[in-house]
């Protein structure tokens, strides 16, 4: 729903000093925290607005125009409730620069069991990620430490563990099991603009999925078996079309290994038995990254032919460790880089030896070894048993979620802190992800 307003376009062309132009203006009615300006010009333009908190602005933010350029809309989001922000479109039309009257968009406090993050250093930039708090929410996290965009996705802790912004910026896109869907595991788009969602169902989907530049997704999913009496819980990678259709790429049964199910560890409040627990996927060249927490291995999966190219750590390893280095235990977040790979070590879970790192390797299948090129662990201070990921950052450093820990933390080059954050105590993310700028385009 939008508000329709009046603005005066003031423009020095000749002594025609003002063009008044009709400008249509909406706010999300979900969380009121993003705004949207739309308006029509008689000639081709662009689009744009400036933004700040005064009627100086400081800071623009680009945003669509149609094929013609007589159709413009700007979508503002990420703002923040502790400021009245000061807005002006803007656009240039034959070879003018024109701008409307100031106004002010006031975005609405977070939900008071939203919290803020304990901060310290700095970073430009925002965090997306599923956030718990006895209550279930995806939210937006500006760097010093403000909730500046939300969804509240259940009444009850429900399994929400990954968000990704979507890849053309315009959308949350998450992963969970909801009660109130009444159906499987579902991906769900969520518009920064607000507005209804898009929804695909995944049956026995789980952990992680991606969005894929073809359309669609490839997410991870539990394929369940029979052996030897016993109901075992192994995985797949599935994708799924933007029709809804779901196509096998591989699963964990094709490793062919001997299975002694009485052995595996009993799922809580079930009497199956869980193998592999799959917890991350990525893509690379055309191929998939696989992690598995229980086989402590990373597969590489063709995704043309479901072929497995190869078994990276655990007790079938096709590549060694070099030399008198390290490898990885229970793993998260395998994340290929150029000539190697990224992994979240959740470590062993040893009594007083209990601790988190974040390691990158270079990976040599040629010589069939993979070595250790840097890693952190923050003086051994964090530990997580599950979750946990590390996203390289465009202008250099990485940034690294710490899983249940609640953590989150910023790295230079040199791999030394630039920016932390904690979450209270009490609630924690899941998955969590940096975000550059949030989309202008709605």
């Amino acid at each position: 729903m939008g508000t329709m307003i009046t603005l005066s376009f003031m423009a020095c062309v000749g002594t025609t000093p003002v063009e008044t132009l009709e400008v249509e203006v909406s706010v999300d009615v979900e969380s009121h925290t993003a705004l949207t300006v739309s308006w029509t010009t008689e000639e081709p333009a662009d689009a744009a607005i400036e933004v700040g908190t005064d009627a100086g602005y400081g800071r623009r933010v680009e945003g669509w125009s149609s094929a013609d350029g007589l159709e413009h809309a700007v979508v503002l989001a990420g703002l923040g409730a502790d400021a009245p922000w000061h807005w002006r479109a803007i656009s240039a039309v034959a070879g003018d620069v024109v701008v409307s009257e100031g106004a002010i968009f006031e975005a609405a406090a977070a939900p008071a069991d939203l919290p803020e993050l304990v901060v310290t250093g700095s970073y430009d930039g925002l965090v997306v990620g599923p956030m718990h708090v006895g209550e279930s929410y995806v939210a937006i996290y500006r760097a010093d430490g403000l909730p500046v965009w939300w969804r509240k996705m259940s009444t009850t802790t429900v399994s929400l563990t990954q968000a990704r912004m979507s890849l053309d910026g315009r959308a949350v896109v998450l992963i969970g099991t909801f009660p109130e869907l009444g159906r499987d595991t579902a991906i769900v788009r969520l518009p920064l603009a607000g507005g209804e969602p898009t929804i695909a169902f995944v049956p026995n989907g789980h952990h992680d999925f991606m969005e894929r530049p073809e359309g669609g997704y490839a997410v991870l999913a539990r394929d369940i078996r029979d052996v030897a009496g016993y109901e075992v819980e192994g995985d797949a990678l599935v994708e799924v079309s933007e029709s809804g259709e779901i196509t096998t790429i591989w699963s964990s049964w094709d490793l062919g290994l001997h299975i002694d199910p009485a052995s595996l560890p009993e799922l809580e409040g079930s009497e199956r038995r869980e193998w592999t627990h799959m917890n991350s996927v990525a893509y690379q060249e055309g191929n998939y990254w696989l992690s598995s927490y229980l086989l402590e291995a990373v597969f590489v999966v063709q995704r043309d032919t479901g072929a497995l190219l190869s078994t990276i750590g655990g007790d079938n390893s096709d590549v060694r460790v070099a030399g008198d280095g390290e490898g990885f235990g229970p793993q998260h977040g395998v994340l290929p880089t150029d000539g190697g790979f990224l992994v979240f070590n959740n470590r062993k879970n040893e009594p007083g030896d209990s601790w988190a790192e974040v390691v990158e390797y270079e990976l040599d299948l040629r010589k069939g070894e993979y070595t250790r090129r840097w890693s952190y662990n923050a003086d051994r201070a964090l530990f997580t048993p599950v979750l946990g990921n590390v996203d390289p950052l465009p202008e250099g450093g990485h940034f690294t979620a710490w899983g249940l820990a609640g953590n989150l933390t910023i790295l230079d080059d040199s791999h030394t802190p630039t920016w932390e954050a904690a979450t209270p105590l009490g609630s924690t993310f899941a998955y969590a992800h940096p975000v550059a700028a949030l989309s202008g385009e709605p």
